[in-house]
């Protein structure tokens, strides 16, 4: 007898749902997966503010309240002192090698103009290619600000009687005066889109090389190669380097772009840029095609692949720093690849980066592709056996 459409509709539903019960992976990521990021992702805004800002001093009035200035940063959970500086020169290298995020400068007659009823300027410099630090050092600097500037005024008022037209001008003796390098417009495209970038060549890279031998497998085709007398090496590196090559290219294309048609600037050297693109997608091509020997199908190292893509921007260090995250996403933090090119390439880009600063970060990259190929081609190379006895083509 002919089934209705929704007896048939019920039927094809009953044999996908056994399906997907009997299939363990598939129920763990469609019920789990969501779950597991979600509680990730709010461990890694868990603490909801940016503190222990990495911050270095400069101070040339170096007097009893300008001490009281300091010890005022030093005070807030938003600040960490990490050291002091005594040139103008010491403090933009300490900006540059990222050994500080931002700087308090105290100006030589700091202690005088405040005595003297005259408002007193603070400068803090801050490293604007991050926003997210340079919105927090803002607001952190204007509330300490405030709060010593109405202590002064209190303390003045109390000490000697003052007329209203003088309460005025010693009604904020301290000012706050921010200064914002590398991105001193706070343009929100030159923040993003290089991290943008970065993202979407990853996945793109991770995603499609992940699937070069599984696809083999699952076809079939294997044993063609070994007829032609490949080698396990062989076929693994053959698989990667084509791969790595329209990837770099692609890349350099979208900066080009980027940089010209955006408008985003570029302050780098570009040899160091080339040096980590190459090891950033040596890895992410190492680490693909491990991925791909190791799954069964093309399906299950998609899946695998995208485990890794999907929360690689967010704790990457881009939109949400590493030191204001919780231990348990640092952790995450600093097994994804994307973390050591990100904001690499940013930094690069927009301050001028050099290879000292750089060279933790690119030794991890390169880390990727010694461990990961090698274990590519040992286990490809334990699966390649089976067709140890096919005959070479011609004999």
């Amino acid at each position: 007898m002919k089934r209705g459409i929704l007896s048939q509709i019920a039927y094809v539903s009953r044999r996908e749902w056994c399906y997907m019960r009997g299939n363990r992976r598939l129920m763990i990521i469609l019920v789990g997966v969501p779950f597991l990021y979600i509680t990730l992702f709010g461990i890694l805004y868990s603490r909801h503010v940016i503190t222990e800002i990495p911050t270095v001093v400069y101070d040339q009035n170096d007097t009893g309240m300008s001490r009281e200035v300091i010890q005022a940063f030093g005070d807030s959970q938003k600040f960490r002192l990490v050291g002091r500086v005594y040139s103008e020169a010491e403090l933009r290298q300490v900006l540059e090698t990222r050994r500080a995020i931002a700087a308090l400068v105290i100006p030589p007659d700091f202690q005088q103009q405040v005595k003297s009823g005259r408002a007193s300027p603070l400068l803090v410099v801050v490293n604007g290619t991050n926003m997210l630090f340079s919105n927090a050092v803002l607001a952190a600097a204007s509330e300490i600000t405030g709060t010593l500037s109405a202590g002064v005024s209190v303390a003045r008022m109390e000490g000697q009687g003052m007329l209203p037209s003088r309460a005025l001008d010693t009604a904020l003796p301290l000012s706050l005066r921010l200064r914002v390098w590398y991105n001193p417009t706070f343009n929100y495209t030159n923040f993003l889109l290089l991290g943008l970038v970065a993202t979407a060549l990853q996945q793109i890279a991770l995603l499609y090389v992940a699937v070069a031998v599984s696809r083999e497998k699952e076809t079939g085709t294997l044993g063609e190669l070994k007829r032609a007398g490949i080698s396990a090496p062989a076929v693994v590196l053959g698989k990667v380097i084509p791969y790595l090559a329209v990837n770099l290219a692609t890349l350099n294309g979208v900066l080009l772009m980027v940089f010209t048609l955006f408008q985003i600037p570029f302050r780098g050297n570009l040899l160091l840029l080339g040096l980590l693109e190459l090891l950033f997608f040596a890895g992410i091509h190492a680490l693909g095609i491990f991925l791909s020997v190791v799954c069964r199908s093309e399906l299950e190292a998609t899946q695998l692949a995208m485990l890794v893509a999907v929360p690689s921007f967010l704790f990457s260090g881009y939109t949400w720093p590493v030191e204001a995250m919780p231990p348990v996403a640092r952790a995450v933090s600093a097994v994804l690849p994307l973390t050591y090119f990100a904001g690499n390439l940013r930094d690069i880009a927009l301050m001028g980066a050099s290879l000292p600063v750089l060279a933790r970060d690119l030794a991890v990259l390169a880390g990727l592709s010694i461990v990961f190929l090698p274990l590519s081609i040992f286990f490809f190379a334990r699966q390649y056996r089976q067709y140890e006895h096919a005959s070479p083509t011609g004999s």
